[in-house]
């Protein structure tokens, strides 16, 4: 049985709090199973923090306004998740948000304006600029969260490896690094990006 065709409007702009960012697929989309050809990235917030928790139950109470079903929440409970499945026991202790787009987001430096050279990774450190848009699918309705954007404040994705620095003896090899996305088993769809460099 096909899929009912997703509706859907853009409802308001946003800038997440800082957080962790997880599931980077930024700078090619996730042509897996679940990443369906887009691009997608989530951000871990500390659950506890004030800016996080009003975000995240902000982003619920417009889903739960569009009549959406509780298990399609935007901002997961990561407690929740680990309960329910011992491989997620690292997002005990934070929101779980995700935001996806067909189109490619950009990527700023710490300052909002300046592209980034080398690509944001899962672990780094930042923001999302997202839509968040409301959507009806018939029985499925709700809001979900396309990804303008993000903002890298901080590279954290294995930032220590535990290596000696050797470069006075040997030569640097200024190969570009592996990728070390991540993917998710793929909640929230996303197909429309309306941002531009002054979300941030």
């Amino acid at each position: 049985m096909a899929d009912a065709k997703k509706k859907s409007k853009i409802i308001e702009k946003a800038v997440t709090p800082k957080g962790t960012l997880i599931y980077a697929w930024v700078d090619k989309p996730d042509n897996s199973e679940y990443g369906k050809g887009k691009y997608k990235c989530g951000i871990l917030l500390e659950k506890g923090v004030k800016a996080n928790d009003e975000f995240a139950k902000k982003l619920n109470s417009l889903h739960k306004a569009a009549k959406g079903k509780s298990d399609a929440r935007p901002a997961k409970d990561g407690d929740e998740l680990a309960e329910d499945n011992e491989k997620k026991e690292k997002l005990r202790g934070f929101w779980v948000i995700t935001a996806k787009s067909q189109n490619k987001p950009s990527q700023k430096a710490a300052d909002g304006k300046t592209d980034l050279k080398e690509t944001a990774r899962s672990g780094d450190f930042g923001r999302l600029s997202v839509a968040i848009a409301e959507y009806d699918a018939g029985a499925n309705k709700g809001v979900t969260l396309y990804l303008n954007g993000l903002k890298l404040l901080e590279r954290r994705a294995g930032h220590d490896l535990g290596f000696e620095d050797e470069s006075d003896d040997y030569e640097n090899d200024a190969a570009e690094g592996s990728d070390t996305s991540e993917d998710d088993d793929g909640d929230n769809g996303g197909n429309q990006g309306a941002g531009d460099d002054s979300d941030f």
